[in-house]
């Protein structure tokens, strides 16, 4: 998990798991609330989570992202500008993650330089960027099945439609339009 910012040491390993905490989830556990500012910045040991915030007016959760086993995962905007968060960040099955605190990481930081390089993750681009209109359908869901298999493999359909921003209709007809 650390060898996509830098190369640490042992110790600054050791350093890293001391300023952190592994925690077990349910299924539908809440790891980051809407209206909460963001403390913490987690790494998916295993399970699933997604990303998403209540449309009343279409009565229905909107999916603004998926996360997997190793992979990092927090609410960026409430994070990086400390304010309320608009979505809320739920364990799609029973997950764990492991927890790095704003202030520990500070706190590594101080101690080794090499912990800036968490800033990648901070203002790394969003991992997907198809919520423009210049893809179809159909480009967006080969895009994910090429990238990221693995969404399709956990997710239902009606979570993938979301967050690819596509009616649940729509991907049964592209699925049955690909070939596996």
């Amino acid at each position: 998990m650390l060898a996509e910012f830098a190369d640490f040491s042992d110790a600054e390993i050791q350093l890293f798991n001391k300023n952190t905490c592994r925690m077990n989830l349910d299924k539908n556990a809440v790891l980051s609330k809407r209206g909460a500012v963001s403390k913490s910045i987690f790494f998916i040991v295993k399970g699933s989570f997604y990303q998403s915030y209540y449309n009343p007016i279409r009565d229905e959760d909107i999916i603004t992202d998926l996360y997997l086993a190793n992979e990092w995962v927090f609410n960026t905007e409430s994070l990086v500008n400390q304010k309320p968060a608009k979505t809320t960040i739920k364990a799609f099955e029973s997950s764990e993650v492991i927890e790095l605190s704003l202030d520990n990481l500070h706190k590594l930081i101080e101690i080794s330089n090499k912990f800036l390089q968490f800033n990648k993750l901070l203002i790394s681009s969003p991992k997907l960027s198809f919520y423009d209109e210049n893809m179809t359908p159909a480009e967006k869901y080969n895009y994910i099945l090429k990238t990221r298999p693995q969404l399709i493999q956990t997710f239902p359909l009606s979570m993938i439609a979301s967050y690819l921003k596509i009616r649940p209709e729509t991907i049964s007809r592209i699925r049955a339009n690909v070939s596996f």
